[in-house]
């Protein structure tokens, strides 16, 4: 039975070579701790934000960027999925960036994040 619909932003940003940030995720609820995923920066629009604002607070939190030009939303798309083992139905809306500066800053993930977060790449 699936617990909720989950309404979420996915940004696509771009490094100077045009390269995309993603972020390599694992499955708490896989005791192996053998499954791995790739994903966006992004995350839960928060209570009446718009889009845009979820879009601009998520870049921040999860990339340490800040005051880049956001585009979108230009897509969206729904989903049922595990969230580390609870069924969830997720609508995530896709906005797009470019930052002169390739580094990530991690100082705004939550203990989750923490958790989950394996690596980045670009």
């Amino acid at each position: 039975m699936i617990e909720g619909i989950r309404v979420a932003v996915r940004i696509f940003l771009l490094d100077p070579a045009s390269r995309v940030l993603l972020f390599e995720g694992r499955d708490l609820s896989d005791r192996s701790d053998s499954r791995r995923y790739w994903f966006m920066a992004g995350g839960r629009v928060e209570g009446s934000e718009f889009l845009l604002e979820a879009a601009d607070r998520e870049m921040g939190e999860e990339t340490g960027q800040s005051g880049a030009r956001l585009e979108g939303a230009f897509e969206q798309r729904g989903f049922d999925f595990l969230n580390h083992g609870v069924l969830q139905h997720q609508t995530e809306n896709f906005f797009a960036a470019r930052t002169a500066d390739p580094s990530v800053g991690t100082a705004g993930w939550t203990g989750l994040e923490e958790q989950v977060v394996t690596r980045w790449q670009w």
